[in-house]
């Protein structure tokens, strides 16, 4: 994922088994956690199903992820790592992981006057 520091970033999709179809059944529990490295065990970022920083869209089976402009304003350009990962009945199981590019931003908030 490539995203503008400071910038909104949504994105959302849905758990699909080995067969593609669609997981119906939300999970206990969801992580989507933001490190420096992928080494770190302290995160810098992270939205969870059960503080409603990720919501569940029961009519369509979509997660809606929410990155907000405060989530980066601070961070350094560059790649971080992200996973995200889902609790059911005691089983963790990492669904996604990969790595978030951070580029520059041109207009700050400072600019919006």
């Amino acid at each position: 994922m490539n995203m503008t520091r400071g910038d909104t970033y949504e994105f959302k999709f849905q758990r699909r088994n080995q067969n593609k179809e669609v997981i119906t059944e939300k999970p206990d529990k969801m992580y989507f956690t933001v490190k420096e490295n992928d080494e770190m065990e302290d995160f810098i970022l992270q939205k969870r199903l059960d503080d409603n920083t990720i919501s569940y869209d029961e009519e369509t089976h979509y997660y809606h992820i929410t990155i907000e402009p405060k989530d980066t304003s601070g961070w350094q350009y560059g790649t971080y790592y992200y996973d995200i990962e889902v609790i059911t009945n005691n089983k963790t199981k990492t669904i996604k992981k990969g790595t978030l590019s951070i580029t520059s931003e041109i207009t700050f908030e400072s600019n919006e006057v």
